[in-house]
């Protein structure tokens, strides 16, 4: 880190957090790097003081959660415990999305942010969390990604997805130009990988010399393999942050050979950010246990579910402590991942691992001139038409040609079938797009919705 970082890292950013805005994040995130070496016991306990709290919250002030205690013969004085969790019926996308208005709180902390998803199934939903919430997110980001070793005020670029929501007002724009320059954060947009786009993000890691690159997973591995085959690499080592899809080994191995060793998987959701990071051992995913609860569960033939054993796989299912404005308490996210070992990681810490994480794939398609295009930018797209589309997927068949089938929403009608094509027309140049109107889209054999198939 050089002078400029460490003034950002030990002055500015302290001074803006505590002193202009008045917000905890830095000693939230002062707190985490503690609590990230204590005994397993002491976190535990970390856990069922903050569940206890949201539990009385959520049972007094939220109307479906008062109704899913009731309706299996429970209050909160039943849930005690993380353990006791299990006793309570879990949240499914579709009843998120369906009792969205049920999910919020009717006493103080209310919603102060509030976003939608897409989702890796296509099927968008609203949410919404407090301001205390945010302060323990931007927490926990900042300790995962401390573990690859960025600290703000190091220079960073971001290979990430390409917004196509409304343009934002000349305030706003020129507000996150100015974030951007002194937190020193360069952003290229992966949604169309052209030969341009890869050789404009490698002019730039030349030119910045960034200490760290933050990217889509697929996004990254393809932007590897080019310079890769160019012979481009003209740096040592830039650290490399994936998020957003699954890091595959060949993929770590194209990253590895393009930027050095550091490469470092994080996996999360747009409903609560981060839940677990790679940390300098490499060995599976640390969970962010002070902030959320993540159940690994196994469905037996008859349906019932239990923790998932070491190296098994199993469905996620989150329980957010700190989000009283709109609570997830056991909320099936619709990914699936393999459970951890039950040890102590290498690097000392603490805080339980993740194996791997298996449901966050998007197929890469091609535009016509071959240019990869990543099936994120549809979540993207069909983040900003949540209401219009309840559910979509897009198929690229062999002659590349695509069909995108979407299952429409209340909002639904011909501006939006209009504005969706015109996107696809940015994204897939050259390529046939189609758009079917469909009642439902099937699921795979796993019961899950797969959002983008490439036809091989």
């Amino acid at each position: 880190m050089n002078l400029y970082g460490k003034v950002f890292q030990s002055l500015l950013f302290p001074a803006w957090e505590r002193g202009v805005k008045r917000r905890p994040t830095i000693n939230r995130r002062d707190f985490l790097d503690k609590t990230q070496w204590r005994s397993l016991d002491e976190l535990h306990a970390m856990q069922t003081g903050a569940l206890r709290r949201l539990m009385r919250h959520a049972y007094a002030n939220v109307p479906l959660y008062r109704e899913k205690l009731r309706s299996v013969g429970l209050t909160d004085a039943a849930i005690r415990t993380p353990e006791d969790l299990r006793k309570m019926p879990i949240l499914s996308r579709d009843e998120a999305r369906a009792r969205s208005k049920d999910r919020e709180s009717t006493a103080a902390p209310f919603t102060a942010i509030r976003k939608n998803t897409g989702g890796t199934t296509g099927q968008p939903l609203l949410f919404g969390y407090d301001l205390d919430s945010e302060y323990w997110r931007n927490a926990a980001k900042l300790r995962g990604y401390g573990w690859a070793g960025y600290q703000l005020g190091d220079k960073a670029v971001h290979f990430w997805g390409a917004p196509v929501e409304r343009r934002p007002s000349f305030q706003t724009r020129a507000k996150i130009a100015v974030d951007r320059w002194i937190k020193r954060e360069t952003y290229i947009s992966c949604g169309v990988m052209s030969d341009e786009v890869l050789e404009q993000a490698v002019r730039t890691l030349t030119t910045e010399r960034p200490s760290v690159l933050v990217c889509y997973t697929q996004a990254g591995a393809e932007l590897a393999r080019f310079i890769n085959k160019n012979g481009l690499r003209t740096w040592d080592r830039i650290s490399v942050i994936c998020g957003a899809e699954r890091l595959f080994p060949h993929d770590r191995t194209a990253l590895e050979a393009a930027f050095g060793p550091s490469v470092f998987e994080t996996y999360g959701c747009r409903e609560v950010m981060l839940i677990g990071s790679e940390c300098e051992a490499h060995d599976g995913l640390h969970l962010t246990m002070e902030n959320l609860i993540v159940e690994v569960l196994v469905t037996e033939a008859d349906g019932t579910s239990r923790p998932a054993n070491v190296g098994e796989r199993g469905e996620v299912v989150i329980t957010d402590l700190h989000n009283f404005g709109m609570p997830f308490i056991r909320y099936k996210n619709g990914d699936v991942a393999i459970a951890g070992p039950a040890t102590r990681c290498s690097c000392g810490r603490t805080l339980p691992r993740l194996a791997s994480v298996d449901g966050r794939t998007a197929d890469t398609l091609r535009d016509a001139e071959g240019s990869a295009v990543t099936g994120l930018v549809f979540n993207v797209l069909f983040t900003a038409l949540a209401s219009a589309v309840r559910q979509f997927q897009v198929v690229q068949h062999k002659d590349r040609s695509v069909t995108l089938r979407v299952v429409p929403g209340e909002a639904f009608n011909e501006a939006v079938l209009e504005e969706t094509r015109r996107e696809c027309r940015r994204f897939l140049k050259g390529v046939e797009v189609r758009i079917e109107k469909v009642q439902e889209i099937a699921l795979t054999a796993a019961g899950k919705h797969r959002v983008s198939i490439v036809e091989t």
